[in-house]
């Protein structure tokens, strides 16, 4: 139940990876830096304000970043004239099948405009404003459109905000694992391809891509699988259904802070988005330190819907912490969606992607219904405070932060 399809453009739809190291070995060299390309190879994904500190560290980007930069996009159109790039094969053609199928379609990359029209027109694909890819897509995002590159989420988020959806409802295709991380951050689930050549299936699924593909004519011969995999789920998730579940779970919230508990709550969902199990916290009454939300929901649901059947859809009020994470990822959850974020103990950033086939990398979308949480968090600290949980719900509201020696101390913002 898709709406949206995210392609990435090097290494995915044309084989112009090495055009890119090329001209970065180039670009070093001019300026007095000599790295081989096989250095350079690892970070082909991220833009260059990733990647020249990637390779140089801080204190050369400080002194050399831009001009680095500079120097790239003036050599990588004589590397392309040089080396020529193409097209893989079907990649319009899996364009086409996807808008057959009703999906909206956009082209997300770091490369500059510049680059992008280079690229194109040496593969034979026309030009960013129109041509045989321009004039298939539904948007195009690129270096002038966001604030940092690959792997921070900003291309994937701005791709999903021009198609007018919600990251539930998109997958992202790519060839790095720097897409699917810049993906995940995003709230997108992403499926690899290796036809970049730089990257193989296991860096991709240990990137967080939920499955790996050969090319863009792989995916088009697999197309219906494609699919499944990347959205299981029979129910759309639009932001409206997404919103109603959150919902569901701040009301099971309410009846935790009802009951002398910190207000999280939980709800599962099956494919067809049909609540079947919900649950709050109760740590306080079982004097369980494990009895969060989530676990206590999946104990709920257990022997009414298969725990593996790959379209659970969580809704959490709070960000899942690193067990209630790892929990959905062993339970192959499909789609994560939470409201407030967690402080630095939240597990959906800090878990490794699953690499056993039996797990699955649940999309994680976050911020839905924040302040309503929020304000469901201020409610227990004013009646709460001074109890041991206290000290985190503070640190949880940002009142209070931890410095690197463990000792808290107030923000003068909210002092």
């Amino acid at each position: 139940m898709l709406s949206g399809v995210i392609l990435d453009l090097d290494g995915t739809l044309v084989d112009s990876n090495e055009c890119h190291v090329q001209a970065w070995v180039r670009a070093f060299a001019r300026h007095g830096y000599q790295i081989p390309a096989d250095r350079i190879r690892p970070e082909i994904g991220k833009g260059g304000d990733n990647l020249v500190p990637a390779i140089l560290g801080p204190s050369a980007e400080a002194k050399d970043g831009e001009a680095l930069r500079e120097s790239v996009g003036a050599l990588f159109p004589d590397v392309v004239a040089e080396r020529g790039v193409r097209a893989y094969d079907g990649v319009l053609e899996l364009i086409d099948a996807l808008k057959a199928r009703g999906l909206k379609v956009a082209l997300a990359t770091s490369s500059s405009m510049e680059h992008l029209a280079v690229t194109l027109e040496r593969a034979g694909l026309g030009a960013p404003d129109g041509g045989p890819l321009r004039d298939r897509l539904d948007a195009l995002v690129n270096k002038d459109d966001v604030e940092a590159s690959k792997p921070e989420p900003d291309v994937v988020v701005a791709a999903v905000r021009k198609l007018g959806l919600s990251p539930a409802e998109c997958v992202m295709v790519g060839d790095t694992p720097y897409d699917a991380i810049a993906a995940r951050r995003a709230g997108v689930v992403t499926l690899g391809v290796t036809c970049g050549g730089i990257f193989d299936e296991k860096r991709l699924i240990a990137g967080g891509a939920r499955r790996v593909w050969r090319d863009p004519a792989h995916l088009l011969a697999e197309l219906d699988d494609v699919l499944h995999d990347a959205s299981p789920t029979r129910v759309r998730l639009t932001g409206d259904v997404v919103e109603s579940l959150m919902r569901e779970a701040l009301a099971v919230a309410e009846s935790a802070l009802a009951n002398g508990e910190a207000p999280i709550g939980c709800v599962i969902a099956d494919g067809d988005g049909t609540i079947r199990a919900r649950a709050h916290n109760t740590m306080n009454a079982s004097q369980n330190k494990t009895a969060h939300a989530e676990i206590v929901t999946f104990a709920r649901v257990a022997g009414l819907v298969p725990l593996d059947a790959r379209d659970l859809i969580l809704a959490s009020t709070l960000e899942p912490c690193v067990m209630c994470t790892g929990a959905a990822m062993e339970a192959a959850v499909d789609t994560i969606v939470y409201a407030l974020q967690a402080p630095a103990d939240s597990g959906t950033g800090r878990v490794r992607p699953p690499e056993s086939p039996e797990s699955q990398m649940p999309r994680i979308v976050g911020d839905v219904c924040a302040a309503e949480s929020r304000r469901l968090f201020e409610r227990w600290l004013d009646a709460n405070r001074g109890t041991p949980q206290a000290a985190y719900i503070e640190q949880l509201l940002g009142l209070v932060k931890s410095d690197a020696h463990g000792t808290r101390e107030r923000p003068r913002e909210a002092a």
